[in-house]
């Protein structure tokens, strides 16, 4: 799985313990440094930055449990608001 540079950017930006290079599809948010509030930051800038607003129903702990799985239900996200289903 390919991880966007543009989504490392805004990812990293809420990972305090991400170290230099890309981060990888199976990186543990939580160890990385995400909490609560970050998820919350990382929501509006990933909004902001996809001008794209994002469903309640992605706010689980599967979503958020991995660089991938987050990258996973954004792209489906993106990929359903530009084909329109």
């Amino acid at each position: 799985m390919e991880i966007p540079h543009e989504f490392q950017a805004i990812l990293r930006r809420h990972l305090p313990y991400a170290g230099p290079g890309d981060l990888a599809p199976g990186d543990d948010l939580t160890a990385l440094g995400l909490d609560s509030m970050g998820v919350v930051q990382l929501l509006v800038d990933l909004e902001d930055g996809y001008d794209r607003e994002l469903p309640d129903d992605i706010l689980d702990e599967e979503t958020f449990a991995t660089v991938g799985s987050l990258w996973t239900r954004l792209s489906a996200l993106l990929d359903s608001a530009r084909t329109g289903y």
